[in-house]
């Protein structure tokens, strides 16, 4: 396959612009449409309670410990130059992840594949040489790449790159946001992006503080910016009980997707608890306490909204 680069030439040099990927997941039928290749960036400006890629919140790379996995071998304590790794007289494994320099020794020594390094530095070039291997399954399916993360734009030049060369071998491009990243960025990647998967996460600035660390100024400033430019958006919104949900936010949603006519749909993505065991892989807590809805619940939910007007509401 001839690869072009943005500029329409061949090109097989390496790129001097390298990112921090956390995960790079094929055969993705969530993040967009079609099938698509997830690429997930290291690093987010928000701090979201309910976060389920908690290893991504970082920019860095993290090490991740997995105790279910671990046979107390030891022999991570013996190759480590940093003291990560003990042991106490009951053989109990303690990590000390401050400690870590991700050198990845402890890693290369475990036969259980109980420790791991979340984030690999990769140039563009090496990313896109493991989408491209799926583009047949793009063109058959109307897929493509969704960069994700994290927040994706928050390494903004590696992104936009990876996404100029996208477009230049027709390759379809979502980009999944916190809505949170420089209003310039968003206007300069916006000619390479098909489709952003944007978040609400929350109405009212007082709310969306608490929950994210962030006002919803410059969410706002962006999601009409991509409006008034005509970027085509699905408005996805996590629903979390006991957290974000209340009418004041179901209609907020509503007025939204009708009011900006760049919106294609409103996703509701129905809360899960599959950031809490990541957390405590990688020595974080994890402090929400919600239950996972069941059908009936989210389904209510996709009704609330639809009540406030006629507009294109699913299931993420």
């Amino acid at each position: 396959m001839l690869i072009k680069d943005s500029t329409s030439q061949t090109s097989f040099a390496q790129s001097s612009t390298t990112g921090v990927v956390f995960d790079i997941q094929k055969f993705s039928v969530n993040d967009g449409p079609g099938v698509r290749t997830a690429v997930f960036m290291k690093g987010c400006q928000m701090k979201c309670v309910w976060c389920h890629n908690p290893e991504s919140l970082s920019a860095q790379k993290q090490l991740a410990f997995n105790a279910d996995k671990c046979v107390g071998c030891r022999r991570c304590e013996q190759v480590c130059p940093n003291n990560v790794h003990s042991f106490d007289a009951e053989g109990n494994h303690n990590v000390d992840f401050e400690a870590c320099q991700t050198c990845g020794q402890c890693v290369d020594a475990c036969m259980q594949d109980a420790l791991k390094i979340y984030g690999k530095e990769m140039t563009v070039e090496q990313v896109f040489a493991e989408v491209i291997k799926d583009k047949v399954y793009f063109d058959k399916s109307g897929g493509g790449i969704t960069l994700s993360g994290g927040e994706a734009l928050k390494q903004f030049e590696f992104c936009l790159a990876l996404a100029k060369m996208c477009k230049a071998n027709d390759v379809h491009v979502c980009v999944e946001t916190n809505g949170a990243s420089k209003t310039e960025h968003y206007r300069m990647i916006a000619p390479y992006v098909d489709l952003f998967l944007f978040d609400y996460k929350a109405t009212g600035d007082e709310l969306h503080k608490t929950l994210t660390g962030m006002t919803r100024r410059l969410v706002d400033t962006n999601l009409q910016l991509l409006n008034e430019i005509n970027a085509s958006v699905i408005l996805r919104c996590p629903m979390i009980p006991g957290y974000n949900l209340s009418d004041d936010h179901f209609a907020a949603i509503a007025q939204h997707a009708k009011s900006m006519t760049n919106i294609q749909k409103v996703e509701v993505l129905p809360y899960h608890n599959f950031g809490k065991g990541k957390a405590t892989e990688i020595g974080k807590t994890y402090d929400v306490d919600a239950e996972m809805p069941d059908d009936n619940e989210v389904n209510s939910w996709i009704e609330s909204i639809k009540r406030y007007g006629e507009i294109n509401v699913t299931l993420s």
